[in-house]
């Protein structure tokens, strides 16, 4: 399976992970229509947020060279710099997805992962992220 079709079953999923969230457990008399404006201007802001991408961009590098990290707290941080988008109908949630989506996504396609994790100060920045005791610095 190449990357496009990984990507469009991917995109697939979560739009029937939504709709059916939308539908069965959501109850009828709740509106909880998503403000798609609203959600596409903080999305583009936060993507513009070194301070919220270059955790993620850290941690998915980090992941990828092989890397220990503690995924909860860079979870738990996104969330809490999310917190301020919370409108009662999980926009922070679908923010949380789709930054950290971005971000992984940015870092997926960079060639030089080492490279790219020494020269945005990854190592030194970035605590949640231990290195393997074999793993030297470039």
């Amino acid at each position: 399976m190449n990357k496009t079709q990984l990507s469009l079953l991917i995109i697939g999923l979560l739009l029937l992970g939504f709709y059916l969230r939308q539908t069965f457990f959501t109850p009828a008399d709740d509106p909880r229509e998503i403000n798609v404006d609203s959600f596409i201007d903080h999305a583009q802001y936060l993507t513009t947020q070194s301070e919220v991408i270059a955790p993620l961009v850290c941690a998915k590098l980090a992941i990828d060279m092989g890397f220990t990290i503690d995924q909860n707290q860079v979870n738990q941080v996104l969330r809490q710099t999310l917190k301020a988008y919370d409108d009662d109908k999980d926009a922070a949630l679908y923010l949380f997805i789709y930054v950290k989506g971005y971000a992984f996504g940015l870092a997926h396609g960079i060639e030089d992962k080492p490279g790219a994790y020494f020269h945005l100060g990854c190592d030194q920045n970035h605590p949640e992220v231990e290195m393997p005791p074999e793993q030297t610095q470039i």
